[in-house]
Order: C-alpha cells, then sequence, then structure tokens
C-alpha cells in the first residue's frame, strides 16, 4: 500500500520537515521533561515528609501504653459474674477499663467501666463483678485507657 505524501494548500509536495515545523508553530514544542522530572521528586519528597509526620503525630509513640488481657470470668449465678485480667502500663499511671458480658448472640449483657487503683507495679491482675440482664456466655476486657489528669479541671 504507498504512503500518501503531504501536499500544501498548491497541491505540491511537502518535506517533513516543514510539516513538523508547521505542527510545532501551530501546538507548541513538546513539554519540557526537567519540569515532569522536578515535580516528580517534589511530590516524592512531599509524600515522605507526610508519612513521617503522620508517624510522629498519630502517636506511634504513646508513652502510657495500656496492655491488658483477659484471663477468664466465673458466673456468679444468672444475675452477675466475676470476670478476672490483667493490665500492663507505666507504673503510677491512672487506669480505668471497660468489662463487658456476652451471650449467645454475641450481645451485651453486662457492661461496666472500671476504674483500677494506681500502684507502683507495672502489671498487675483484677477482677471485678459485673451484673448481666441475661445468662452470659462470655466476658471480656472492651478497651483500657490512660485516666487524665482530674487535678486540672
Amino acid at each position: 500500500m504507498p504512503q500518501a505524501e503531504a501536499v500544501d494548500a498548491s497541491g505540491d509536495p511537502v518535506q517533513h520537515s516543514q510539516t513538523a515545523q508547521s505542527l510545532e508553530d501551530r501546538y507548541g514544542t513538546r513539554r519540557r521533561a526537567s519540569f515532569d522530572r522536578r515535580f516528580a521528586w517534589i511530590a516524592a519528597a512531599l509524600l515522605v515528609a507526610a508519612g513521617i509526620a503522620f508517624l510522629l503525630f498519630s502517636g506511634w509513640q504513646q508513652p502510657n501504653r495500656v496492655a491488658f488481657q483477659d484471663i477468664g470470668f466465673t458466673k456468679q449465678g444468672e444475675t452477675s459474674l466475676d470476670m478476672k485480667f490483667q493490665v500492663t502500663t507505666e507504673p503510677n499511671t491512672p487506669v480505668a477499663c471497660a468489662v463487658e458480658a456476652l451471650n449467645t448472640s454475641k450481645a451485651t449483657v453486662g457492661w461496666k467501666i472500671v476504674e483500677l487503683p494506681v500502684t507502683e507495679q507495672q502489671s498487675h491482675t483484677v477482677t471485678t463483678r459485673v451484673v448481666v440482664t441475661n445468662p452470659a456466655t462470655a466476658a471480656s476486657v472492651r478497651d483500657c485507657w490512660v485516666i487524665e489528669d482530674r487535678a486540672a479541671d
């Protein structure tokens, strides 16, 4: 299949360099690659800086971390149970924990917030009684947190 030649308005064949020149005149020269590279480096540097800032300010290095672990529970009849769990945190840190009792449908049938006494120990075991509205088949610590200093209020 023969290739079509470009022709100008008078019908004369146009050389390739003339066609390229007219396209550059019409649409401009191609984009500068150095600008694209600079933009990519700046965007990458901003993403790295944002990631570092996120790690620093998101609590990655929380000094008042509270760890907890369920030990078990004992039924005390149909209306209550004793929940036993272990809490680990920095000594002399006021901590509160939310304890929850669940039934067979995994619905909450008992809930209690326990404020733990401040101790010199890093880890201590706690047993608390939870009143339930229906028979419970499971109990666990939902969450533990550091109690903020109330003296500032």
